[in-house]
């Protein structure tokens, strides 16, 4: 039925519809099982159930860590990862019973195997509390260490705060460019990783203001934040500002809400995230649709720099949903006439040219 169903146009509407059904049955599903598993084969096989039990979470456990590191889990993924699916999965249930069914194995063997899966399935949130504990020492122990790394250089005339996908694409530029930049960010393995590629990344939280003048805050010409969190993303531009009014700050947004708590904060310029990808893609589609280049080039610096404007102007009645609104609309249409004008314009120019 569920194949025959998967192939209806309808499957989506389908599939909310069965969706309550689905948990109710799963739930009955697990009742059956747990009302199935005999519990008194642990007390009269102990050490055979056991082992059973330690010896499929240990055969998991290694074959799942080994995949992790091969597929090269950030952290401790691998060891999450393993303890995650180191327990016996609910199919086996129906499997053993099926093969009960058709004789492929005694009952007797059966009911054991359903004993070891529902206790390795038991023993999996143990497991996790125990990764927890661990996990947590080996924290505790880290913080005895220097919290942030030791600033070889403050002198760079830039510091970038955060250097994910987006703040190494800055610090590649300004150093193919010659100009120095010191780089703070928060991720250790993810530092580990940059260090490997030769950037030159120092640990330490952005937020705290020792840190940020051992970087070399009073002698930077320029700060730019590229952290990937909006909240921090305020909280540091604020705590700039605040200490160092006279230096130029740019921040990466991540929306309009976004760019309207960094201008409430003093950030002097700001670039949102996917605005200039997308205005990117957005003019390669009007190349493909047949429009020439450059003409496809100056429709998209008219439709950013108008979305500036509208942004600016949008930022002074922020809180009013209906001004908002009506900004919106009144935006579109304004945009509609401006773009339709520059195309006669640059027609009656081409036409002019070629004495039409």
């Amino acid at each position: 039925a569920g194949v025959v169903l998967a192939e209806s146009e309808y499957r989506h509407a389908l599939e909310t519809g069965i969706e309550p059904f689905k948990g109710l049955l799963l739930g009955l599903f697990f009742m059956s099982v747990g009302m199935s598993v005999d519990f008194a084969l642990v007390a009269e096989e102990p050490t055979s159930i056991l082992a059973l039990t330690a010896g499929l979470l240990a055969i998991k456990l290694v074959i799942f860590y080994l995949l992790g590191r091969a597929f090269r889990l950030p952290g401790d993924g691998s060891r999450l990862f393993a303890l995650i699916l180191a327990q016996g999965g609910e199919f086996a249930f129906v499997v053993f019973q099926f093969a009960t069914t058709e004789g492929t194995i005694p009952a007797a063997v059966a009911d054991r195997f359903i004993v070891v899966v529902a206790l390795s399935m038991a023993m999996t949130p143990l497991l996790l509390v125990a990764h927890d504990h661990i996990a947590a020492r080996l924290r505790a122990r880290a913080t005895a260490a220097p919290s942030h790394d030791a600033i070889e250089s403050g002198e760079a005339p830039v510091i970038i705060f955060g250097f994910g996908r987006f703040g190494q694409v800055i610090g590649r530029l300004l150093d193919a460019a010659g100009i120095e930049t010191t780089v703070l960010d928060n991720d250790p393995d993810h530092i580990e990783v940059l260090r490997r590629f030769g950037h030159k990344v120092f640990y330490g939280d952005a937020s705290r203001l020792d840190l940020i003048e051992a970087a070399g805050a009073k002698e930077a010409r320029l700060f730019i934040i590229a952290i990937d969190d909006t909240d921090k993303t305020v909280e540091v531009a604020r705590l700039l500002r605040e200490r160092f009014p006279d230096t130029t700050i740019l921040a990466r947004a991540r929306n309009r809400n976004h760019v309207f708590e960094l201008m409430n904060v003093g950030v002097d310029a700001f670039r949102r995230e996917t605005f200039d990808s997308a205005l990117a893609l957005g003019r390669q589609a009007l190349v493909e649709l047949g429009l020439h280049p450059t003409e496809a080039r100056r429709t998209a610096l008219a439709f950013a720099g108008h979305d500036e404007e509208y942004l600016l102007e949008a930022y002074a009645l922020r809180g009013d949903e209906q001004s908002l609104i009506s900004l919106a609309r009144q935006s579109r249409a304004d945009l509609e006439d401006l773009l339709r004008n520059e195309r006669s314009e640059r027609e009656a120019v081409r036409d002019a040219e070629w004495g039409v």
